[in-house]
């Protein structure tokens, strides 16, 4: 994280904010937001994108495995963090397959 932080310190256009990730609400609407699946992007509650994202604003959520059952389980139970984000009223999203051992949900907000 520190590297990255100074690679990017001085671009214009770039912010760097050390904090919980519930202070990415005071930074936003976002046209584009990634949010990190093995961390706050599958606990509940997880970010609403209807706060954080412009309409028609896209997010990725990263850190799934790839799916290979309807409905998706976790660890043996219903997976309902990607349910989650699938699911939300609020977006139109979908689940991409990035390799045999990865996948990446990618949504936009509805206008």
């Amino acid at each position: 994280m520190e590297a990255t932080s100074e690679l990017l310190a001085d671009l214009p256009d770039v912010e760097i904010v050390h904090d919980d990730w519930t202070a990415i609400y005071d930074h936003g609407p976002f046209d584009l937001l990634v949010v990190d699946g093995g961390g706050n992007g599958k606990q509940t509650p997880a970010a609403d994108p209807e706060r954080l994202l412009t309409p028609a604003g896209s997010i990725v959520i990263d850190d799934f495995t790839p799916l290979t059952k309807w409905p998706p389980v976790h660890e043996g139970k219903p997976d309902g963090a990607r349910m989650g984000w699938l699911n939300h009223p609020a977006l139109l999203a979908t689940e991409v397959q990035l390799a045999a051992y990865l996948s990446t949900v990618i949504g936009s907000r509805l206008p």
